[in-house]
């Protein structure tokens, strides 16, 4: 939770662990064990072919909207899948709560693909 008149750099400056582990188990339990092992059925085309989605971009991103939330009460998670499944959900950004701003695998097609050029990005603003 974000004290009285505390910023959100000095929220960050307490909780970066927290965010750190959050990031690290997201990737340990949804994304890594299906890194090149996705089955067709778990990949998706979002816009065009080069855009996918993969049940590892939805499992991670939903991981990390619950503890995300739950570390900072009265955050709101804007989510890259989230997002495109629901547009509108966009609009938190607008609001006065903080948001976090989470691609969950960005790089999904290198990703699905077996390259190593994909991360996980999170941001609070």
């Amino acid at each position: 939770m974000i004290e009285t008149n505390e910023t959100i750099d000095e929220f960050l400056a307490r909780h970066a662990g927290d965010v750190e582990e959050a990031v690290r188990k997201a990737a340990a339990q949804e994304i890594m064990p299906r890194r090149s092992r996705l089955a067709a059925h778990e990949i998706d085309q979002k816009t065009a072919p080069h855009d996918l989605v993969t049940d590892a971009d939805r499992k991670a991103e939903l991981y990390l909207t619950e503890v995300l939330a739950r570390l900072l009460p009265g955050s709101v998670v804007v989510g890259e899948e989230a997002v495109h499944a629901n547009p509108a959900s966009y609009e938190a950004i607008r609001g006065d709560a903080p948001v976090w701003i989470v691609d969950p695998v960005d790089g999904t097609r290198q990703f699905v693909h077996g390259d190593p050029g994909f991360c996980t990005l999170v941001a609070l603003a």
